[in-house]
């Protein structure tokens, strides 16, 4: 389990988060959704020990990380596909993979579960990442993530500039993940956000100002919230 509590982060002398408080758990998709600016992303640079995040705390299986820079983050069990997916563009799909093998200090040969559940990766195998659409890259991201068995898969815009046929591949793999790992999303498509999620936080200003499971939310309201 993910658990921040009362959670403020800055950008220099701006407070950008204001005692943000959630949980992602294991077995669950949650969503933080909101208009852009809100703070969404800053959440998950946040939790990542990208930013400064001066009070509160963060929590991975009740034990403190806030502390702890980045890299070790991510070996405690963080996995983080950010916005942009951000693939090693003159790197084969293998050899990013294989980074992704490292990332907690393993190493080895990639599992075929890996191709089970992208199989176009096996299929591009000694591609070049920027020789790959969207939605290939964002496959190869989240795959990259996984090989580093998390706890916590965190996942930033995971739709943005993909083909609707891919995002439905996208949404049944986040949902197969989640047995597995928790599953914490930031996301636009509101479409998207309903058909996946388990659990959502609304964040305006941030500030988390409603949560729920999607079908307590009032669509209409959630809708607006996240309008330019």
């Amino acid at each position: 389990m993910l658990k921040l509590t009362d959670l403020n982060a800055t950008y220099g002398e701006g407070m950008i988060l204001r005692k943000v408080n959630l949980e992602a758990l294991k077995g669950k998709v949650t969503c933080l959704v909101g208009r852009n600016g809100a703070g969404k992303t800053t959440t998950m640079r946040a939790i990542m020990g990208l930013i400064s995040t001066p009070n509160g705390n963060i929590k991975l299986d009740n034990k403190s990380i806030i502390k702890l820079p980045t890299y070790e983050r991510v070996k405690c069990g963080i996995g983080y596909v950010p916005q942009g997916r951000e693939i090693f563009p003159q790197l084969t799909v293998e050899e990013n993979l294989l980074l992704g093998l490292e990332a907690k200090n393993g190493k080895g040969v990639i599992p075929d579960s890996i191709y089970e559940t992208f199989p176009i990766l096996k299929e591009f195998l000694h591609r070049k990442g920027d020789a790959l659409s969207g939605g290939q890259q964002q496959q190869l991201a989240i795959a990259r993530a996984i090989l580093a068995n998390p706890k916590v898969l965190i996942l930033d815009e995971p739709t943005e500039g993909i083909q609707p046929s891919i995002i439905q591949e996208i949404g049944r793999v986040i949902t197969k993940l989640k047995s597995d790992m928790a599953v914490l999303i930031v996301e636009q498509y509101l479409e998207f956000v309903l058909e996946i999620a388990d659990y959502c936080y609304i964040m305006e200003n941030g500030r988390i100002t409603i949560e729920g499971e999607p079908d307590n939310l009032d669509h209409d309201a959630l809708q607006a919230t996240m309008s330019l």
